[in-house]
This record gives C-alpha cells, structure tokens and sequence, in this order.
C-alpha cells in the first residue's frame, strides 16, 4: 500500500515538473482569438454518382449536398444531402428506386 502511494505521488510531482511553462514576454489570449477554420475557396459542395453494368442489370446512383448554412465564425455548419439509387433491368427486372433525403450538421472546435 504504501508503494502505491509513493508511485503516485511520484507520479503527480514529475507530470507538474513536466508541464511547460510560459514565457512571461509572450502575452496570448488563447480563449478570444478567431480562428480560420474554412479556407475561403474551400467547397462545401459535393456530387457524387455512379453507374454499374454486369450480367445482372445496371446500377444507377446519384448522391449530392449542398451547403445550407454557416454560423458568422464557422465553427457551425449545416448541409443538405439527397440521395437516389435504382437498380435496372437483369433477370429480377427493374427494383423500386431508393431514395432519401437528410441533413449533415458539423461542430468544429
């Protein structure tokens, strides 16, 4: 028991020695200062799509989002996303199209 308890007091005095310390010149307001966090020519928009073609028809998918919104410091972002697939032709014929819509939130710390 005791051990233990000198492991972790020594334990606690070397991470505190390790710990840097600041430069006293060196004056920086962490907490207020605005980040960049999207480059301006960044894009938020996104197509993608698809088309497959075997002995058991053609697959055919599109998927897409487009930036709806984005808080004033751009740590907020929302995007909406819409998604269609189908399957065609084949021996089984053509299936149901597959077809969803959503959204995308994003945080940025």
């Amino acid at each position: 028991m005791q051990v233990t308890i000198i492991a972790l007091v020594c334990c606690l005095v070397g991470s505190a020695l390790a710990l840097p310390y600041p430069d006293p010149e060196e004056k920086k307001d962490v907490w207020n200062e605005r980040k960049q966090f999207n480059m301006p020519d960044e894009q938020r928009f996104l197509v993608d799509g698809g088309y497959n073609k075997d002995k058991s028809g053609k697959d055919v998918w599109v998927q897409a989002q487009v930036p709806v919104w984005t808080s004033e410091n751009k740590r907020h972002e929302f995007d909406v996303v819409g998604k269609y697939g189908q399957h065609l032709d084949g021996p089984y014929g053509n299936s149901p199209p597959s077809w969803g819509v959503g959204g995308n939130y994003r945080f940025r710390f």
